[in-house]
């Protein structure tokens, strides 16, 4: 080979590898903006489910105050349960990069959790069965312990 042909050789495969080099941080920097969305998603559901929790325990609050009978706090509930549903769908529906899969999965358990709790404590209002009371409060507690591993599963991943 003369020495044009390999200077022509090593031109080529300095390109080559420059191609290369740019088409790997190309990939790394959209996996790691692919992260930094999901992270800005999640904190922003994060902080609508706390905020639903704060609204809901707040008419619970006027429940136990005498402000709403039974019926009435059965009624918001029902209110509630769709609001809890639409953060579930949008907690499934987050685009979740595979090292969040398990964080975003017990987020999910810890929403649908929660709303389980009140559909126990609905049914409690309605039939006046402790049980059902029982169930509601240990609900809850699941749905604490679930968002305690979800927030741990997250910083785990980074």
């Amino acid at each position: 080979m003369g020495k044009k042909q390999t200077s022509k050789v090593f031109i080529y495969a300095g390109f080559a590898a420059i191609a290369v080099i740019i088409g790997v941080m190309v990939v790394l920097q959209v996996s790691n903006s692919r992260n930094l969305t999901f992270k800005q998603s999640w904190d922003n559901l994060g902080f609508e489910v706390i905020s639903l929790t704060q609204e809901y325990q707040a008419e619970e609050r006027k429940w136990s105050d005498k402000q709403y009978d039974d019926a009435q706090m059965a009624g918001i509930i029902d209110v509630y349960s769709a609001k809890y549903q639409s953060l579930i769908d949008r907690a499934k529906a987050l685009d979740t990069p595979e090292r969040y899969a398990q964080a975003r999965d017990l987020l999910v358990k810890a929403i649908e959790t929660e709303k389980q709790s009140n559909e126990h404590f609905k049914a409690f209002l309605l039939t006046g069965d402790q049980k059902e009371k029982d169930r509601s409060s240990d609900m809850f507690s699941l749905s604490l312990r679930y968002s305690a591993e979800a927030d741990a599963a997250i910083k785990a991943a980074g």
